[in-house]
C-alpha cells in the first residue's frame, strides 16, 4: 500500500513541476518571483561572505605584493649590477688608450686598403699600425674576459670599414655576423641595450645574445658592441623566478618586445601577448594588479629599470594561493545552500530549461562555422550572441592587425632579401621567383645589370639626419624616374650611403646602362649636391650571378684612382690583365706555424723548406718583389703566432733590429732562406724548451701527489684535476716522462710497497693488501704474482720468513 502511495505521490510532484515549468515558459512572472526570492534569501549571507572574503584577500594581496616586489627588485638590481660592471670594464678599456691610439692612427684607412707589394716607406708605419691593432684586439679580449656573461665583443670602425674582435679582424662585407647592422641608425644615446638577437658565429651556428652598444673612444661613427650570453643570463638571473605553470615571468624591452621568459611553460608567453595584461602593465608602472587570463585569476607585479629600459613582470596564479579563503567562502556558501535547498531544486531544473536554447544556438553556430555559412540570431540569448560577436570581431581585428604589420614590414623584408641575393646563398630559381613576386620586387630572373652607388661627398655637411634621409629618398625617386619605362628594376639603399640598382637588360645594352649611370651620377651631384661613385659589374645572365656582379661593382669602385677619379667605373675598364700572380702556399704557412707552436723544430724546418720550394718554382714567372712580399707575409704570421702566446718575437729571438727592416735588406732568395731558417730554429727551440720546463714541473707535482696518495683509491682523473690538466694530456705527458702508463706506475709502486711490508712487518697479507690500496686480497695476490712470479706467501718464504699460521 505504501509503495502505491509513494508512486502516486511522486507522480503528483512530477505533474506539479511540469505544470509550473510550462507556466514559466508562458509567463515571465514566475521567473521574476523566483529570482527575487533567491536574492532576498542569499543577500545577507552574500554581504557577510563578501566582507570576509575581501578582508582576507586584501591581507594576502598585500603580503603577496610585498614578496613579489622584493624578489623582482632583487632581480632588477642584479641585472643592473651586471650591466654597470660591464660599463665599468668598458670605460677601463677605453681609458687604457689602446682603442684611442688605434682609432687615431694616421692613415689607418689607407693601411687597411693596402694590397699587393708594399712600398718600402710604408713598411715601418704599417708595422706600427699592425701593432696598434694587435694592442686594441688584446684589450677587446680583456674586455670579453672581464665578465662571465660577455659572449663576444665587436668593435666597428666605420672610417676603416673593419670589424675587430678579440682574436680577428674582418671587413664589413666579410664579417660573419650578418645579423647585426653595421650602422648605428636608430640609436640616440649610448650605451644602448638592444633587443635580443640570434648572432651568427664564425662556424655558422647561431647564438642568442643581448647586445649593448657603446660609443667608441673618440670617433662618433665608431662603436663597440658587447654581446651578452642570453642563455647564461637567463640561467643565472631569471631562472630562479620560474617554478611551474602557476607562475609567469618575462621581461619586455623598451620597445615592448618579449626578451627573457621560460619556454618550458607557455603561460609567460601567453601573458606577454595578452593586450589586456599589457594595458594594465602600462597603467600600473612600478606596481601590482590582478587580472583574469585564460579563465584564471593572476596577481601581476611589474617593475621598470631606468638603467636598462626594461620592464620586469612577475605573475602568480592566485586561485591556489587563495585556497584557504576559498574554503571559508565554500563554508559560507554551503550554509547558504542548506538554507535554500528547496530553491536549489528549482534553480537546477529552471537553469537547464533556460540554457537549452543557448546550447542549441551554440551548436548551430558551431555547425555553421564548419560549413562556412552564417549564424542565426535569437533575441532571447542576446548576451551569448554578444559574446560570440565579440569573439569574431577580435579574430577579425587580429587578422587586420597582422596584415597591417606585414605591410609595414615589407620594406625591411625587401631589403633583407635583396641583401641575401647578393651574398652566398642556396636559393633555387623557383624559390627566388616566388619570393620576388611575394615581396612585389619587379625583377625578372634573367639578364640583369647591377650598379653600386656609394655616396662620397656631401655639399652641405651641416645637414641634419632628417635632411639626409629625405635626400636619400629623393635619390631613389630620381633613379626610378631615369630608368626607361617598361624595364623591370630594383632600386634601394642597401646599407648606409650605399645604393644598389638592378635592371633587366640584354648584354648588348650594357653601353646604355653605363650612360644611364653617368646621368645618375651627374644629376645626384647637380640637383641634390651629393657626390657619388658608381661601380658597374659585368652583365648577369641569371639572378644567381648577382653575387659575382655585386663583388665586381664594389671592386670597380676601389679602382677610382686608376680610372682618373671618374664617378662611374665599369669593372672591365679597370681590371688588370696578363699580370702573373704569386700563388702563396698558405696551407704550408699554417702547418709551419703549427709545428712552431708545438716546439717541433725539425718538422718546422722541413715545412719551411717545402714553403720555399713552392716559391722557387714560381721564381721565373714573378718579380722578386712578389717573393719578398710573400716572406713579409710569412714573417707577419710568425709575429701573430708569437702574439697568440703573448710573446714579443724580437725579445724572444734577442734581435735588437726591426725584423721587417732586416728582411727588406736581403737581396736574394738564398740569403732570405738562411735568415728565416735561423729565426724559425731559434723561435721553435725557445717554445720547445718552455714547454719542456712546464711539463717537467707538472710531472714533478704528479710524483709528489702520488707519493702521498698511491695507497688510496687514487685515479688519473683526480690527479689531472689537481694539476688543472685534461686527463688525456696528463696521461700522454706522464708516459713520455716515465715510459709507463699511469695505472702501470701506480700498480708498480703499490707492489714495491707491498714487498717492503712483507719483509719488514708481521702484518697479515690481507692487512697489507688494504694498506697499499687493494681492498680485494685475491686481486692483490694476482697482481703481486704477475710482477714478481711469486705469491706474497712464497715471497716471504723465499726471503727466510715462515708463513704466518693465521694467514
Amino acid at each position: 500500500m505504501w509503495v502505491a502511495v509513494s508512486q502516486r505521490y511522486g507522480k503528483g510532484v512530477v505533474v506539479l513541476l511540469s505544470r509550473w515549468l510550462i507556466s514559466a515558459k508562458k509567463k515571465h512572472f514566475y521567473i521574476k518571483l523566483f529570482t527575487y526570492t533567491m536574492v532576498i534569501v542569499l543577500l545577507p549571507i552574500l554581504i557577510i561572505s563578501l566582507v570576509l572574503y575581501r578582508n582576507i584577500t586584501s591581507v594576502m594581496q598585500t603580503e603577496l605584493r610585498t614578496a613579489n616586489e622584493m624578489y623582482l627588485k632583487q632581480t632588477v638590481d642584479t641585472m643592473e649590477m651586471i650591466v654597470k660592471h660591464i660599463g665599468t670594464s668598458f670605460q677601463q678599456t677605453v681609458l687604457s688608450g689602446a682603442i684611442k691610439e688605434f682609432e687615431a692612427f694616421p692613415l689607418g684607412s689607407y693601411y687597411e686598403t693596402l694590397d699587393g707589394v708594399y712600398r718600402d716607406e710604408d713598411l715601418r708605419e704599417l708595422y706600427l699600425y699592425v701593432n696598434s691593432k694587435s694592442n686594441a684586439q688584446w684589450y677587446l679580449n680583456n674586455l670579453k674576459e672581464s665578465n662571465e656573461f660577455i659572449h663576444s665583443v665587436y668593435y666597428f670602425d666605420h672610417n676603416k670599414h673593419i670589424v675587430l674582435t678579440g682574436s680577428a679582424n674582418f671587413t664589413f662585407d666579410d664579417f660573419y655576423d650578418d645579423t647585426w647592422s653595421l650602422s648605428t641608425e636608430g640609436i640616440s644615446a649610448y650605451p644602448t641595450i638592444s633587443e635580443l638577437r640570434e648572432a651568427k658565429q664564425l662556424d655558422g651556428t647561431r647564438k642568442l645574445v643581448l647586445p649593448i652598444v657603446y660609443m667608441s673612444a673618440s670617433l662618433s661613427d665608431s662603436y663597440v658592441v658587447i654581446n651578452l650570453d642570453a642563455e647564461m643570463i637567463y640561467s643565472a638571473v631569471f631562472h630562479k623566478l620560474i617554478r611551474d605553470g602557476n607562475h609567469a615571468f618575462f621581461v619586455l624591452s623598451a620597445g615592448g618586445k618579449l626578451m627573457f621568459y621560460d619556454r618550458q611553460f607557455a603561460v609567460s608567453e601567453q601573458m606577454s601577448g595578452d593586450p589586456n595584461v599589457l594595458r594594465l602593465i602600462e597603467e600600473h608602472r612600478q606596481g601590482s594588479f590582478e587580472t583574469e587570463m585564460l579563465g584564471k585569476q593572476w596577481h601581476v607585479t611589474n617593475m621598470s629599470s631606468e638603467v636598462l629600459g626594461w620592464t620586469f613582470i612577475n605573475g602568480i596564479l592566485v586561485n591556489n594561493i587563495y585556497k584557504s579563503v576559498n574554503n571559508t567562502k565554500n563554508l559560507i556558501l554551503f550554509t547558504a545552500l542548506m538554507l535554500v535547498a528547496a530553491s536549489g531544486v528549482f534553480v537546477f531544473i529552471t537553469s537547464r530549461n533556460i540554457y537549452n536554447p543557448i546550447r542549441h544556438l551554440l551548436s548551430f553556430v558551431k555547425d555553421k562555422s564548419y560549413e562556412g555559412g552564417g549564424t542565426a540570431t535569437n533575441p532571447k540569448v542576446f548576451g551569448e550572441l554578444k559574446v560570440i560577436r565579440s569573439s569574431l570581431m577580435e579574430a577579425y581585428e587580429l587578422q587586420e592587425s597582422l596584415q597591417k604589420r606585414l605591410k609595414e614590414s615589407l620594406p625591411a623584408y625587401k631589403k633583407m632579401y635583396v641583401h641575401s641575393l647578393l651574398r652566398p646563398n642556396h636559393f633555387t630559381l623557383e624559390e627566388i621567383d616566388d619570393r620576388l613576386r611575394f615581396l612585389g620586387l619587379g625583377l625578372y630572373l634573367d639578364d640583369i645589370a647591377l650598379f653600386v652607388i656609394t655616396l662620397t661627398e656631401i655639399a652641405d655637411p651641416e645637414a641634419d639626419v632628417e635632411r639626409m634621409k629625405m635626400n636619400k629618398l629623393r635619390i631613389e625617386d630620381m633613379i626610378e624616374a631615369m630608368i626607361p619605362a617598361g624595364r623591370n628594376r630594383i632600386v634601394m639603399e642597401l646599407i648606409e650611403d650605399r645604393f644598389v640598382v638592378m635592371i633587366n637588360c640584354h648584354p648588348t645594352q650594357m653601353t646604355d646602362m653605363i650612360a644611364l649611370a653617368e646621368r645618375v651620377a651627374h644629376d645626384i651631384r647637380q640637383l641634390i649636391g651629393i657626390g657619388c661613385t658608381i661601380g658597374i659589374g659585368n652583365h648577369s645572365r641569371t639572378v644567381c650571378e648577382l653575387q659575382r656582379a655585386y663583388s665586381e661593382a664594389k671592386e670597380a669602385q676601389r679602382h677610382r684612382v686608376i680610372s682618373g677619379n671618374s664617378d662611374v667605373i665599369y669593372i672591365e675598364d679597370v681590371r688588370l690583365e696578363n699580370i702573373p700572380l704569386l700563388v702563396y702556399p698558405k696551407e704550408k704557412e699554417a702547418a709551419l706555424n703549427n709545428y712552431i707552436l708545438n716546439g717541433e723544430m725539425e718538422e718546422a724546418l722541413g715545412m719551411f723548406t717545402e714553403f720555399v720550394k713552392d716559391l722557387k718554382e714560381q721564381q721565373r714567372k714573378v718579380d722578386f718583389r712578389q717573393l719578398q712580399q710573400a716572406f713579409i707575409r710569412l714573417l707577419g704570421s710568425l709575429v701573430e703566432t708569437a702574439a697568440s702566446l703573448r710573446l714579443d718575437i724580437e725579445s724572444v729571438l734577442r734581435r735588437k733590429t726591426n725584423l721587417y727592416e732586416v728582411l727588406l735588406k736581403k737581396k736574394d732568395l738564398k740569403e732570405i732562406e738562411e735568415w728565416f731558417s735561423d729565426i724559425i730554429g731559434d723561435f721553435t727551440t725557445y717554445i720547445g724548451q718552455a714547454y719542456k720546463e712546464k711539463n717537467n714541473k707538472y710531472v714533478k707535482q704528479a710524483f709528489r701527489l702520488l707519493e702521498q696518495t698511491y695507497c688510496d683509491n687514487i685515479s688519473l682523473v683526480q690527479i689531472s684535476e689537481q694539476l688543472q690538466l685534461s686527463p688525456s694530456y696528463f696521461s700522454r705527458l706522464f708516459k713520455e716522462h716515465t715510459g709507463q702508463s699511469f695505472s702501470e706506475y701506480v700498480m708498480t709502486a703499490r707492489v714495491e710497497s707491498g714487498k717492503k711490508l712483507l719483509l719488514e712487518s708481521k702484518l697479515l697479507i690481507k692487512d697489507i693488501s688494504e694498506r697499499i690500496g687493494y681492498n680485494n686480497t685475491n686481486y692483490f695476490i694476482k697482481v703481486f704474482k704477475e710482477h714478481t712470479g711469486l705469491t706474497p706467501g712464497e715471497y716471504r718464504k723465499m726471503h727466510g720468513w715462515e708463513e704466518l699460521a693465521t694467514e
